[in-house]
């Protein structure tokens, strides 16, 4: 044989490099496919291994060494079989030695059960498929039990007030503070050389093996190692505050910091100490020293903070000696490892007798541990009595160690186990995750052998953890087989035991696998043997599943234990929402599922009332086919009331089960005729007679149809449209949850669908044809270019339309409109773009765009109402659609309305969820339409009942293919009542017979369900069992798809959906093209399994090219895609999806963590963002900033989210939507405030507690403050100074109690237009103050100081005018006009007017010049008045801007006063139209509104009357009736009495002058001089009332009634009849 060759340093190294260069080269594809599929393999295998203790991974590794050693061996004969039973010794790989006499192979064949067990295939579960090639000979694994001898240290660690946190926090804050705590101790451990055996919910077990192979690692060493290990944990780990976190991060976040870059490596965790930021959920215990006082920098929330709600603390126990593992299980379906001994017993007793904070030693362990060192105390007489002995308490060790050694295990980090795995070859690898896979929970090993899973992807077992983490509804069964577990030494006897125990856990996988359950542990602790089984996570979730599986399972192994084993056992069952994911630290951890019915259930095993079965109230509740005993409650550990708890007694019944096919729901319709019938008759009535316009409003829960009725009826309303010869347009939108929030929401897609009914052709030929031959040529022209003889779609109703003109976008058909209803061009902005996100348009157009102007909102719902008309004229019958319309927002109702009102031609078809009073329509118009309407027959209210049972027998005969005579009538019964008559429900329920084939021919020949056990049939069960069920069956990918397409909402686009997928997993270019690929596929397999529904969208530029003669259906959604990235993979594929039923959406986000929909939101707002960032037309689109502001909000991101609140609520306001606006900033301030509903008893200011304001930074009080001046002032804007008020002390109570507001860099400036807000309600009247103005006094000078240290003239401007402006209120008129003096040279009206105006509304600065105004005339200074009056007109509103009328009333407003009392009433009239009235018709058009509106006709009939008294008789009644009429006055006028008498004359004084006039005109009429003069004065003398706390306005009204008494008086005495 020639002799291998030899290399020089490093060249071996490089001919290797070489050959895989070639390999390369020459077979890339295979090659990188090679290396990708060992990659997944070596990770999967390492993600296992963190599952498993490090002994069970080292005998798993074992053979594969011991293979390749003998392999090695060439002097050696093959032999297949290296690990044969029969040797008396096997030497372990760390040399330990196994005693053989516990795995011989007589006593193995022994045993029944494992002769019991089906044949291996049957066996294999479908959530744990085989994998890899058949396993080579040499690696057949022996039976089972397995058992190791070894000697050691035992370490028990056990928490105390898991159960006090488990019933006050939720289960996911629940789960970060277990994994935190449980992280630190983990630490301790691994570090100290400790191998962590078990999890027992709160507790775990770690050991020190005595290792052979060095001597100086004896058992000495072992309990010095886990002393010091217990000493530590003790130490860092006692008296841990948990606070109840708070669910959101203020602290802007960077967009680089997702989760994927967020991962904790063990670098990590060494570099902080073992402190787990990931997992942190409490602060940290602080040093000793340290100050605890109040910290001088405070941390953001993005820290959790909040109140201690408890207290967490730990004790440990170690004992010593002989420890035996034993694996029992199979080699096919589930394996466990749990160790027996005496230890287990000493570490017992030792746990029993320490206290919180404190490590005992047992006696056995004490004596070790005084061998390598010192040990204080009366420690002889403990170990002489057989005490355990303390050693350790938290802040004290009792012990010192003199010899140290470090164990020597296999590393467990992530890095290591890659180098480990690495030298594997893929078969060895294939063979080890097979077993690995049988000693980790089934959930785990289901997604570990999906393929390509998403969470490999990640990077981090942190983001792990987070991403297969869930909240589910839980049944947890606690079984405790009451057998002596204590080994005797006898070999006899030690063998039956470890077969007993085999065949314990056998029996119980046999039991579980009937009813598909999973086993999550068997263990053996300090309460004895335990199994822990449980029903509801994914692969275990079935319909009726506590019924038909839970429970049976519970009696059912309690009955096989003792049948089959001779064991007794007690079996305590529960079911609960808890949560199912790790449990442990990042290297170490295992699947548990964690809540409060965990314990329970662990505690009703153990309760001495407990002979058998026990289980809790809510189980009972959902079992009808078995009796239950009630049993006095007990008061169980944690729970303040006693836990009522039942004992079943007897199975009524036992149904049979399905084997868990899916289903898939039915789109066929039964039923409703008498509903059909109505809506076909409705529409008939309109069609043939152009009666006025109906609505017709369907009501009906969830799951009864609705949506389906209405599809059917526009389906049939077409059909018989089209045959009587009629021109039909049909448009239907569906409202999703949120929509509420967005101005005219439904009109966005309707709107588009109504204008590709506009054709522009002559008008003026049109007009010379009648309606109905205009209605025939169009009818008759559609039937040439097009058929509509297709099936309706299920989302978009089908409609005709006219031809479109090639090339004809939606904005050139939107300008037509605009100019034949003669809408003002800024239409073209606001509707077209912001309300209903119609793109295109010339550049022209930016100048009008950059004006943002401003619109009177009704003036918008008159144009809509209008153009729907106008473009659905020519057809005779017109069907609006609008389903699940409880979502709809008030302003498309108001639109809808007046569609209703004008319209003559349409049928409004609504669906809603009941009860319909509570839609946001306007009450007034829903009282008429159950009114008078309703008595007119324009108004028909539909309220669905379930199906009957006739109906639910058609619909089993339609889906089944059978007879419904054939239906016998228990299988009838038994499914209308499982569904309750509700359709949705009913389709499931019917294709899962269907799919199951679940019928069967009954001895009476009639079909019926089958009932055999051996079927294993039954699917009844509640829809939500349905669907988790379904899904559960679904890939992760799929399921992680649908976790995101929840997120996104009920409705979304496909490339949003791409964009949200690739910036959540961070796909770069280099995998966008796979990325897209796979989420296209899992959105194959949503939409194939019908969860998901699409339907198509072309792009703008597709739809220009349409083809001329082509019709354009609205079944088509049009979507512009410019801007989008063109060059995205699924550009071309871009469609809209939407979720099947809401059922579907709300089954997904319920299983997924807050923290999980919080991160998934994020990601979401990140790219929309982005995306509406870099679509510049996009970003005045109302529904796309909304649509990202609902996303930050969801991710609890407070600066995010009220930024965008901010922008969007500028924006509404400027539109004259206040309303809107204020639920927008409520909506934000609504995350800090539940945050303060929390916290229940905590001091609040501004609805949010002090421990929020401790914790906000200077950014984050910097939007809160704005939030709320914002908010003030859209309820200013309302006339609203309640609301206004209450807005504006939010945001001072929150300024004077945030400590972060003293800090430098908090810019004060952010603050000052709250002075002013606030004076402003004090001129309302919406805050009293004292009689001497104290309130308005400090805030004067507080406002003047702050804004003085600022030093920006626009504020200091603002504070001086409100200064002098308070002292004219005063009476102290000299002192206001030194103010104003003041103010002369700070102000500069080109350079600050916009910046004053965009800062507080109106340029107050200004206005101060008006209050000046008033000053004079207050101290007689006539001319002086009339001179500021000159510069107010010529200096001021000419520079001002036209736009802001309301500024420039203030302005004006003493002006015209003063003008009029000076004879200049002519010039006052000239001055009013010129700059008020001209400019409002022009911007505002003559439906529009602005807060003074009210005073426009007053002040100009007061003018005109002041002018002349020679009217002529018809003129002077038609102004008397006016001024009789108490609505143009006294109610209209009420809000603003304070408002403007601090301006100038109050209304009611000018009400009162106009009477006086028109009086003093009656000269033929005395009885009505005399009343309208009686009038005048009653008025006078109310506004002398109300004007009190005005000097001015109060001044000039007793003035002005000293002057009309005087007059009354002198008539009186002239005609002897006294008036006063």
């Amino acid at each position: 044989m020639p002799s291998a060759p030899t290399y020089a340093d490093g060249e071996y190294e490089d001919d290797k490099a070489d050959m895989v260069a070639k390999l390369m080269k020459n077979h890339s594809n295979i090659v990188s496919s090679s290396l990708v599929e060992r990659s997944n393999l070596i990770s999967r295998v390492t993600w296992l291994s963190h599952h498993v203790p490090g002994c069970v991974l080292k005998s798993l590794l074992e053979p594969i060494m011991r293979a390749r050693k003998r392999a090695n061996m060439k002097s050696l004969p093959q032999r297949k079989e290296f690990y044969n039973g029969d040797h008396e010794m096997k030497q372990s790989c760390d040399g330990n030695v196994v005693a053989a006499h516990h795995v011989k192979a007589e006593h193995k064949a022994k045993s029944p059960f494992l002769n019991s067990l089906p044949p291996p295939k049957s066996l294999i579960s479908p959530e744990r498929p085989t994998v890899g090639p058949p396993i080579p000979p040499f690696m057949i694994e022996d039976n089972l039990p397995l058992t190791t001898g070894h000697d050691g240290a035992l370490l028990f660690v056990d928490i105390s007030g898991f159960t006090r946190i488990s019933l006050v926090m939720n289960v996911e804050s629940l789960s970060n503070a277990i994994n935190s705590y449980f992280q630190m101790i983990v630490n301790e451990i691994t570090s100290h050389g400790g191998d962590i055996i078990k999890f027992a919910g709160d507790a775990l077990f770690a050991e020190w093996k005595v290792s052979r192979n060095e001597a100086h690692h004896d058992l000495d060493c072992c309990v010095s190692n886990a002393a010091t290990c217990a000493a530590a944990i003790v130490s860092s780990c006692s008296n841990y505050s948990v606070c109840k976190p708070i669910d959101f991060t203020m602290s802007t976040k960077s967009p680089h910091m997702s989760r994927r870059n967020s991962a904790l490596t063990s670098s990590d965790v060494e570099s902080t100490g073992g402190d787990t930021p990931e997992y942190d959920s409490f602060p940290r215990r602080p040093l000793k020293g340290c100050d605890t006082r109040r910290r001088t920098s405070r941390p953001s929330l993005s820290a959790p903070l909040s109140a201690v709600i408890a207290t967490l603390n730990v004790k440990c126990a170690i004992g010593v000696g002989h420890i035996v593992g034993i694996h029992v299980g199979d080699n096919v379906t589930r394996r466990e490892y749990f160790i027996l001994g005496d230890t287990i017993g000493q570490v017992a007793r030792a746990e029993s007798a320490a206290g919180m904070g404190q490590v005992f030693a047992s006696p056995e362990a004490a004596q070790h541990l005084v061998r390598v060192g010192d040990l204080r105390g009366d420690w002889q007489d403990a170990v002489k009595n057989g005490q355990p002995i303390r050693i350790a308490d938290h802040d004290e060790q009792f012990f010192e160690i003199k010899r140290r050694s470090q164990q020597n295990i296999i590393p467990c980090d992530a890095e290591n186990m890659l180098h480990l795995y690495e030298d594997l070859n893929s078969t060895e690898l294939q063979w080890l995750m097979k077993m690995l896979s049988l000693y980790v929970h089934p959930v785990v090993a289901n997604d570990n052998n999906e393929s390509a899973p998403i969470s490999l992807k990640l990077g981090s077992y942190r983001e792990r953890h987070v991403t297969e983490a869930e909240l589910r509804t839980v049944y947890t069964c606690f079984i405790s087989p009451l057998i002596d577990h204590k080994l005797t030494g006898d070999e006899v006897i030690d063998k039956k035991l470890f077969n007993l125990l085999n065949d314990i856990m056998i029996v119980t996988q046999r039991e579980l696998n009937k009813m598909q359950g999973h086993l999550r542990q068997f263990m053996l602790d300090d309460k004895g043997l335990v199994l822990i089984c449980t029903f509801g996570l994914r692969g275990s979730t079935f319909p009726d599943m506590v019924a038909q599986r839970a429970l049976p399972f519970s009696l059912s192994i309690h009955r096989a234990l003792e049948e089959d084993l001779g064991v007794k056992s007690t079996v305590g069952a529960t079911l609960g929402k808890v949560y199912c994911g790790v449990v442990g630290g990042l290297e170490r951890h295992e699947f548990a599922v964690l809540g409060p019915s965990v314990n329970l259930a662990a505690r009703l095993m153990a309760s001495d009332k407990n002979h058998g079965v026990l289980v809790d109230k809510t189980v009972r509740l959902l079992t009808t086919q078995v009796f239950f005993k009630p049993l006095p409650p007990v008061k169980a550990k944690g729970y303040d009331e006693p836990v009522p708890i039942f004992e079943p007694m007897k199975l009524a019944s036992t149904r049979s089960l399905s084997d868990g096919h899916r289903m898939k729901a039915k789109n066929n319709f039964f039923g409703r005729a008498g509903e059909l019938k109505q809506i076909l008759r409705i529409a008939k009535e309109v069609t043939l007679h152009d009666s006025t316009s109906k609505l017709l409003l369907v009501t009906a829960m969830s799951g009864s149809g609705k949506s389906t009725l209405m599809i059917q009826a526009t389906e049939l309303v077409r059909a018989m449209v089209e045959k009587m010869h009629k021109q039909v347009i049909i448009t239907r939108n569906i409202s999703n949850e949120g929509d509420s929030m967005i101005p005219f929401s439904i009109f966005r897609s309707i709107f588009k669908d109504v204008l590709s009914q506009v054709q522009q052709e002559d008008e003026e030929s049109q007009s010379s044809m009648s309606k109905d031959a205009r209605r025939k040529s169009l009818s008759e022209s559609m039937s040439r270019t097009s058929s509509f003889n297709g099936q309706l779609d299920t989302l978009s109703i089908t409609s005709q339309s006219s031809r479109s003109s090639r090339g004809s976008t939606e904005m050139t058909r939107f300008r037509f409109i605009c100019r034949e209803l003669n809408a003002p061009p800024e239409f073209m902005e606001v509707v077209g773009k912001r309300f209903l996100g119609i793109r295109g348009g010339n550049k022209d157009d930016s100048a009008t765009q950059s004006e943002s102007p401003t619109l009177q909102i009704q003036s918008v719902i008159k144009f809509m109402a209008d153009a729907f008309i106008r473009c659905t004229k020519n057809a005779n019958l017109v069907l609006l659609a609008l389903d699940d319309v409880q979502w709809m927002d008030e302003l498309s109702w108001k639109v809808v309305q007046t569609i209703f009102e004008r319209a003559e031609n349409v049928l409004i078809l609504c669906g809603s969820r009941p009860p319909s009073s509570s839609l946001t329509m306007d009450p007034i118009f829903f009282s008429d339409l159950q009114g008078q309407f309703q008595k007119e027959g324009r108004f028909f209210e539909i309220s669905l009942a379930p199906l009957n049972e006739s109906e639910v027998k058609d619909m089993i005969a339609d889906t089944l293919k059978i007879m419904s005579d054939e239906i016998d009538a228990s299988f009838s019964r038994n499914v209308f009542t499982t569904s309750g008559g509700m359709p949705h429900y009913l389709g499931y329920i019917l294709d899962a017979i269907k799919r199951n084939n679940l019928t069967v021919r009954l001895e009476n020949g009639m079909i019926g369900m089958k009932n055999s056990a051996e079927d294993n049939t039954k699917i009844l069960g509640s829809v939500n069992e349905l669907l988790l069920y379904r899904i559960d069956a679904l890939d992760s990918s799929v399921r992680t798809v649908l976790h995101l397409s929840a997120v996104l909402g009920t409705e979304f686009d496909l490339l949003d959906a791409a964009l949200a997928y690739e910036e959540l997993f961070g796909v770069n270019e280099s995998t966008q093209v796979a990325s897209a690929i796979a989420l296209r596929e899992s959105f194959d397999v949503a939409i194939k399994e019908g969860i998901i529904e699409k339907y198509d969208i072309f792009s703008a530029e597709n739809r220009d090219d349409e083809d001329e003669n082509s019709c354009s259906s609205m079944i088509n959604v049009m979507i512009s895609l410019k801007g989008r990235r063109q060059a995205h993979p699924l550009y071309s594929e871009n469609c809209r999806l939407r979720f099947t039923h809401d059922s579907w959406k709300t089954s997904m986000l319920n299983v997924m963590l807050d923290e999980r929909k919080r991160e998934m939101h994020e990601h979401v707002a990140i790219s929309l963002e982005r995306e509406l960032d870099d679509e510049n037309q996009n970003q005045d689109d109302f529904e796309k900033q909304i649509t990202v502001f609902k996303h930050w909000k969801a991710c609890g991101s407070f600066p995010k989210a009220s930024a965008s609140a901010l922008n969007i609520g500028g924006q509404l306001m400027l539109l004259g939507l206040n309303p809107q606006a204020i639920l927008l900033f409520d909506d934000v301030l609504d995350i800090l405030e539940k945050i303060s509903d929390d916290e229940i008893g905590r001091t609040q200011y501004g609805g949010i507690s002090a421990s929020v304001l401790d914790a906000i930074d200077v950014p984050e009080l910097d939007k809160l403050i704005k939030l709320n001046i914002a908010k003030g002032k859209a309820y200013l804007t309302l006339g609203q100074g309640t609301g206004a008020a209450e807005s504006y002390q939010n945001a001072l109570d929150i300024l004077h109690h945030t400590p972060c507001a003293d800090d430098a860099d908090f810019d004060r400036s952010v603050t000052f237009p709250l002075f002013s807000g606030l004076f402003v309600v004090l001129k309302m009247g919406g805050i009293k103050d004292d009689a001497e103005c104290s309130y308005e006094q400090d805030m004067c000078k507080r406002f003047v100081e702050q804004a003085r240290l600022n030093g920006d003239p626009i504020h200091y401007g603002r504070a001086l005018a409100m200064e002098a402006e308070t002292l004219g209120r005063l009476g102290n008129f000299e002192q206001a006009l030194e103010v104003v003096e003041r103010i002369k040279p700070i102000y500069n009206i080109e350079t600050q007017h916009e910046a004053i105006c965009k800062a507080y509304g109106s340029d107050r600065v200004a206005q101060a010049f008006s209050h000046s105004v008033n000053f004079n005339n207050a101290l007689g200074r006539t001319q002086a008045a009339l001179d500021t009056c000159n510069y107010i007109m010529e200096e001021i509103l000419p520079k001002s801007d036209p736009k802001n009328v309301h500024n420039s009333f203030c302005l004006l407003y003493s002006v015209i006063i003063t003008l009029k009392e000076n004879g200049l009433s002519l010039q006052a009239q000239q001055v009013f139209q010129e700059r008020i009235v001209a400019p409002f018709e022009k911007y505002f058009g003559p439906g529009g509104s602005t807060y003074s509106k009210p005073m426009f006709k007053p002040i100009l009939v007061l003018l005109e009357l002041q002018m002349k008294e020679d009217y002529d008789s018809a003129k002077i009644e038609e102004y008397t009736a006016w001024a009789l009429d108490e609505d143009n006055f006294e109610n209209k006028m009420a809000t603003l009495e304070s408002a403007w008498a601090a301006f100038s004359a109050s209304p009611i004084a000018l009400h009162s002058e106009i009477c006086f006039i028109l009086g003093k005109m009656q000269h033929d009429d005395v009885e009505r001089r005399n009343c309208l003069i009686q009038k005048a004065i009653t008025l006078m003398e109310k506004s002398v009332a109300v004007t009190a706390p005005f000097a001015y306005s109060n001044g000039y009204a007793k003035k002005k009634l000293q002057v009309m008494k005087s007059f009354a008086r002198e008539e009186a005495s002239q005609e002897m009849h006294p008036l006063v």
